[in-house]
Parts: structure tokens; sequence; C-alpha cells
């Protein structure tokens, strides 16, 4: 008997929605930390300003 080796439709449909669910969940909170990071970003150039103008 000679069998093929490799991966069915089914096992490779299944990974493709497993990897589609992951970027669902994952690009709304990688959006999130890149305004977190702009919202630190600006508070401290801010605090730059207020800190040369105090001086």
């Amino acid at each position: 008997m000679n069998r093929r080796r490799g991966f069915t439709l089914i096992e490779l449909v299944m990974v493709i929605v497993i990897l589609a669910i992951l970027a669902i969940v994952a690009i709304p909170k990688y959006f999130d930390l890149q305004s977190d990071a702009r919202s630190a970003a600006e508070k401290g150039v801010v605090g730059g300003v207020r800190a040369g103008v105090y001086t």
C-alpha cells in the first residue's frame, strides 16, 4: 500500500480559520497599544516643554 504524506484539505482550512481568529483578536489590541504609546510620547514631550519653561 503506497500512502502519500501530507495534509488534508480539512486540516489546512482549520489552520487558516485558527490564524484568522487570532488575527481578529490581535489586531485591535495592537492598535490600542500603538495609541497608548503615542499618548505617552505626547505626555513626555509636554513634560519636557514644561520643565524647560519653568527653569
